[in-house]
């Protein structure tokens, strides 16, 4: 029997508080504990340029081994760099039938994560149902978010 479904949504963006996850209604980064993790913003934020926040979504639409080894994918980083081995937090992303599963997640610095050491026990397993979770992540490909209209091609959004 497939496990309980989890819902996924972004918080809205704004100059103090930038896109993130919200996982069962929570800001993804919240569940995390307090010791790891607090110093990272999420690779959607808005003020990412669009190229660098598409490739993110791409990576969690896709769920296969385009992140990090091991299927793992970054879901919030160094707020400086964007670099994974600054340190970031990440989960195994994989697809599991239609569903799309985040498990193990852990603090990243690389080659590999020692769960035992490095990971957030209580966080996880989610299971997202895959048209929901699609639908969430390509209203940041096509410029929406809770409500907002699309940026028109050539346009800017002031």
């Amino acid at each position: 029997m497939p496990s309980a479904y989890t819902s996924l949504d972004l918080t809205p963006a704004s100059r103090t508080a930038p896109t993130d996850l919200l996982v069962d209604g929570r800001p993804l980064l919240h569940r995390l504990d307090g010791a790891d993790g607090a110093d990272t913003v999420s690779p959607l934020a808005a003020d990412l340029p669009p190229v660098l926040r598409a490739e993110h979504v791409r990576r969690l639409l896709d769920a296969g081994d385009h992140g990090l080894p091991g299927g793992r994918h970054v879901l919030h980083s160094c707020p400086d760099c964007d670099d994974p081995g600054c340190g970031a937090v990440t989960a195994v992303v994989e697809r599991d039938g239609d569903d799309v599963v985040w498990r193990d997640f852990a603090w990243w610095t690389g080659p590999a994560v020692d769960l035992a050491r490095d990971g957030y026990p209580g966080t996880g397993p989610y299971r997202f149902h895959g048209a929901s979770y699609r639908t969430v992540l390509l209203r940041l490909l096509d410029g929406t978010r809770r409500g907002t209209a699309p940026v028109p091609a050539g346009a800017s959004r002031r």
